[in-house]
């Protein structure tokens, strides 16, 4: 009589595996919201049993702190990264398409994790929303300052700079939902070429 053997997970280091998990966990969040994420779920996506699943996270709620952390953590850095701090060798115009191009790409590459950010499921907790509006309060700060220092080195046209920063950074959180929801029809490519049009109309006023 034959038996076939249980299939067991490679062993790996602690923060790999708890990295796997959590991605697991946000592809769950991702395809069913948060009521797809059970400990169950989370071991079946991860292709591990439910026991290495309890030897990281003691249960559910400890997974979805753990993933929004990370997540929140890893979202920020990528769009801090995206806006740069100040003026360069590049005109304004050239500077924002850059930084639109860089977040879109952002996105793509990690749509899951811009997809909690930009289009948040039913459930997600509000601690998370606080923290990603924490996070856009402060990148809006930096919009705003390089949306006056690129008018004041363009001439002009006379535009409020705190709203011109507003309606960038929406323009840019627009380009990434469409990413997102419907990235056949709206490459990166089309979506910064629109951002950079926008932008160079602005010296014509």
């Amino acid at each position: 009589m034959s038996t076939t053997r249980r299939k067991y997970a490679p062993r790996l280091p602690p923060a790999q595996r708890r990295d796997q998990l959590l991605d697991g966990a946000l592809a769950l969040i991702a395809e069913g919201g948060f009521d797809a994420l059970t400990m169950e779920a989370v071991a079946r996506r991860s292709g591990v049993t439910k026991p290495v699943v309890y030897e990281l996270f003691a249960n559910r709620a400890e997974v979805i702190s753990g993933l929004l952390a990370r997540e929140a953590e890893r979202a920020t850095a990528q769009v801090l990264e995206a806006v740069p701090p100040g003026l360069d060798d590049r005109s304004p115009e050239d500077l924002y398409t850059d930084a639109v191009h860089a977040f879109v790409h952002a996105v793509v590459e990690s749509p899951d994790r811009w997809r909690l950010v930009l289009l948040p499921p039913e459930g997600t907790p509000v601690e998370f929303r606080r923290q990603v509006e924490l996070v856009r309060a402060q990148v809006t700060e930096q919009v705003n300052a390089l949306a006056d220092l690129g008018l004041q080195a363009m001439g002009g046209p006379e535009l409020d700079a705190e709203l011109l920063g507003h309606t960038m950074l929406a323009l840019a959180e627009m380009a990434g939902r469409l990413a997102i929801t419907d990235p056949e029809r709206f490459p990166p490519d089309r979506l910064v070429a629109f951002v950079g049009k926008i932008a160079h109309f602005l010296p014509n006023g």
